[in-house]
């Protein structure tokens, strides 16, 4: 290993924040010599059993991962671990390793990675970026099974020293349970782009990150001093005393900036011609909310209400509805919460539900397009929702509106169901813009909704015409490209007098606050660590 000392290599943020630690370098399981041997003939039904037994087990830890990471942490996440049960429910998938056991008389971790070696290429080579996705699908489920076979109970980041740096090639979900912020004072690796699963974490615990670094294995080894630099997309290896004394000179100042930002957090941000700019929340869950509001959340931009629907077997019910969106809001009470309605279809999919296969899901049936073919659907959500609004102040955004008759026929059902209900006073509906022609016809969509909530991330990649989990396209996903504050600023312009706000990751970046101001934002929604510093530029900036 060519370990260089004093050289710092760049990368690109994926969350902000200065950090100096020791580093632990990620050995993937996958890579590792285990053991892989041939069998006779008979030996094959022990193998099977071996197999079947590591599957059992996985499968029950899936389903531990899923609620575990749904309750502390990010419920997207916990939705990936419970696509990963069903895939590994997949007859046709299992029976293909068992065939290649029993054709090679090889052992079960020896056909496990051919088998699952096949498929990663496999899906990794097509088109779609939603096929793409299921290559670390495999990829995690391969290393699940292997851990298993090879009796390991507990994965090496759980030896993790508490302080370190976290190094690695590539984290797949499964590895990042297993960090937080009392192990990992920041993150690097080599492959994965602003919109991964990976990015998608750091940035909701506040961990400072950086990805896309080169040759990072060939050149960090375990406990090498790291200066890790959030802000820049940057990472020094083995500093020398000089650098260690102006690194730490920019953290004191960087964390006395937070500290006092995190001081006036429960104030309102004002800017400084004027304006008061709710900064929001997004949130999946009661622990999101807990943290928003000891960050000082005006309130919640967006709620994703996916957990409830994508952690079931079974659509839940009216009344189950109700009672865990309501548990999850109650820190929030008193605060204005907004939550979307189920944002269902392209990589997310109902377990429940068999739907056909579309070739390009991303340009299917998601959000509003969904409900719309599915009015029980759409129906349940909103009787619940008008029945918690009878406790708490809610409003209800439709996703990924791109015509103004979707928006026209949401509106009617809501309408009629509080006629059932006898509602004389409902929520106020707002659209979710994520789409160009939705941007481009901001002033029709406005028209018929009460607000216009942007989400970037979509917006982004869709003009952009770049995955944002893509990591091979991932510089072309731009969300500061002069294209995407085109858009922002037709939608803001042509809104008139329905408020528009932003819960996209773009909403996060302290450095793009002034020109989202001026671009005609008036609501600023994002992870809650981020609230203080979101705050404070905002107090810094001119919304005119």
């Amino acid at each position: 290993m060519n370990t260089r000392k004093n050289i710092t290599f760049s990368g690109i943020s994926i969350s902000e924040g200065l950090a100096v630690g020791r580093a632990f370098v990620f050995q993937d399981i996958f890579e590792r010599d285990l053991e892989a041997y041939t069998i006779e003939m008979e030996q094959v039904d022990g193998e099977y059993a071996r197999l079947e037994r590591a599957i059992e087990e996985v499968l029950a830890d899936l389903s531990l991962s899923a609620d575990r990471v749904e309750e502390d942490l990010e419920s997207a996440i916990g939705n990936i671990f419970r696509a990963h049960g069903e895939m590994l429910r997949d007859v046709a998938f299992i029976n293909e390793i068992r065939t290649e056991i029993e054709r090679e008389l090889v052992n079960s971790e020896r056909a496990l990675r051919c088998v699952f070696g096949r498929w990663e290429r496999k899906f990794r080579s097509m088109d779609s970026d939603v096929f793409k996705l299921r290559g670390d699908d495999v990829a995690d489920l391969a290393r699940r099974l292997l851990r298993s076979l090879a009796g390991l109970h507990s994965h090496s980041l759980e030896r993790m020293p508490s302080g370190s740096i976290l190094v690695a090639q590539k984290l797949l979900p499964s590895d990042t349970t297993f960090f937080s912020q009392r192990s990992v004072a920041g993150i690097v690796v080599e492959h994965g782009g602003p919109g991964s699963h990976c990015a998608l974490l750091t940035r909701q615990l506040g961990i400072p990150g950086v990805t896309q670094v080169p040759d990072l294995l060939d050149s960090i080894k375990t406990g090498d001093l790291l200066l890790l630099d959030g802000l820049r997309g940057a990472v020094t290896v083995a500093p020398d005393r000089a650098g260690q004394a102006r690194f730490s000179a920019r953290m004191k100042q960087y964390y006395a900036g937070s500290m006092d930002a995190k001081k006036h957090s429960h104030e309102s941000a004002v800017t400084r011609d004027g304006v008061t700019i709710p900064v929001m929340a997004n949130i999946g869950n009661r622990h999101d909310a807990e943290t928003a509001v000891e960050n000082g959340a005006d309130g919640v931009g967006l709620f994703r209400i996916e957990v409830f629907f994508l952690s079931r077997k079974i659509l839940p019910t009216e009344e189950e509805l109700v009672t865990g969106i309501s548990k999850a809001i109650i820190p929030m009470k008193g605060k204005p919460v907004t939550i979307r309605l189920l944002d269902i279809g392209g990589d997310k999919p109902l377990p429940y539900l068999p739907l056909p296969p579309e070739p390009d899901p991303f340009l299917g049936r998601r959000g509003v397009r969904f409900l719309l073919d599915y009015p029980e659907l759409l129906d349940v959500q909103l009787r619940a929702l008008l029945r918690i609004s009878r406790e708490h102040d809610i409003q209800i955004i439709v996703p990924m509106v791109t015509i103004v008759d979707d928006m026209k026929k949401v509106r009617a059902a809501l309408d009629r169901v509080g006629l059932e209900l006898g509602y004389n006073t409902l929520p106020p509906l707002g659209a979710m813009i994520e789409t160009p022609a939705a941007a481009l016809c901001a002033d029709e969509i406005a028209a018929v909704s009460d607000t216009l909530n942007i989400g970037s991330n979509d917006l982004t990649q869709y003009t952009m015409a770049a995955g944002r989990e893509n990591a091979f396209v991932y510089k072309y996903f731009m969300d500061d490209h002069p294209s995407v504050f085109k858009l922002l600023q037709h939608i803001g312009r042509e809104a008139k007098q329905t408020p528009v706000g932003i819960c996209g990751e773009l909403a996060g970046q302290s450095n793009q606050v002034q020109a989202l101001l001026r671009a005609g934002m008036r609501m600023l929604s994002v992870p809650p660590p981020l609230i203080p510093s979101v705050k404070e530029a905002v107090r810094q900036a001119r919304a005119m």
